[in-house]
């Protein structure tokens, strides 16, 4: 990748990690994720027909299908990284969840995508497995809390929905051109149509995270589409294998946050298994 690329990959790193530590601080699930893509909708509603109107779009059904599948994998990705987040540490769910993420994306390129991975990239893949084995507690002798052993499975869970949107979604940006702002933002739609049954049902809580969140809820609102803006637009030009690694430097801040921020337990080993992740980044990246 250029420096340009990487750089701007690693700035989604940064907001991704920003808005998942937000997102740990307010009460989730599915009420939260609906008033989050509500927000999002209006937030970026400007910039999506603007992009629209100058550009144009082709609503063919093949792009239409391909906006669906999209949206569906984004809708289970946040239900689940939510109840993952209200059951387990974030320096557990998120760093097993990004780590895990890479290495499913960069088999599933090479197997259906045709991308070739060199030798310094398999020592890369090893490194972030071992990381990931690291912070979850496998290697070590003590035994493991109910609530670090949900988190390991809410991360890899999460880290094969990952690799699944970061495969179809470098797809639909690089195979079939469609425009990264409209691949985020029509996400939103279907968000808020599956799950309004719910919030109506539970209005009052939306109106409760709305009244004591707002302003992170507006913030998560603009950074998080931003980093994957970033990230879509990187994968028209680059290789998801290359890509999709890069920007899970943003596990290091992750455990950090939960650590520093949110007083989580097993910093070291945690930091430890981070950095083994971000080696296996370099590996890959080379």
């Amino acid at each position: 990748m250029s420096l340009e690329i990487t750089l701007l990959v690693l700035l989604a790193a940064l907001l991704h990690a920003s808005w998942n530590y937000m997102a740990k601080t307010i009460p989730s699930g599915a009420p939260f994720v609906w008033l989050l893509a509500v927000v999002m909708c209006i937030v970026w509603l400007p910039v999506a027909a603007g992009y629209v109107y100058l550009y144009g779009f082709d609503w063919s059904l093949q792009n239409l299908g391909i906006l669906l599948v999209s949206a569906v994998l984004h809708l289970v990705y946040f239900l689940i990284l939510q109840i993952g987040y209200q059951k387990a540490d974030l320096s557990v769910v998120y760093p097993l969840a990004r780590g895990s993420g890479p290495v499913f994306a960069s088999i599933a390129a090479v197997l259906f995508l045709g991308e070739h991975i060199s030798r310094n990239a398999l020592i890369g893949l090893g490194l972030v497995v071992a990381g990931v084995f690291l912070i979850s507690g496998l290697f070590s002798k003590r035994k493991k809390s109910n609530a670090v052993k949900t988190g390991l499975w809410y991360g890899l869970v999460i880290g094969v929905l990952i690799a699944g949107y970061t495969v179809w979604d470098g797809f639909a940006v690089r195979e079939m051109a469609i425009a990264p702002i409209l691949l985020e933002y029509s996400t939103n739609p279907l968000r808020i149509a599956a799950l309004s049954p719910v919030a109506w049902k539970k209005w009052p809580e939306v109106r409760a995270l709305w009244a004591g969140h707002r302003w992170k809820i507006l913030v998560i609102s603009i950074i998080a589409p931003l980093g994957f803006i970033f990230v879509l637009y990187a994968l028209r030009v680059a290789p998801v294998h290359l890509v999709a690694p890069t920007r899970e430097l943003s596990i290091v801040l992750g455990v950090i946050f939960g650590a520093k921020l949110l007083t989580e337990e097993n910093f070291r080993s945690r930091l430890v298994g981070s950095l083994l992740i971000v080696g296996g980044i370099v590996f890959l990246s080379l």
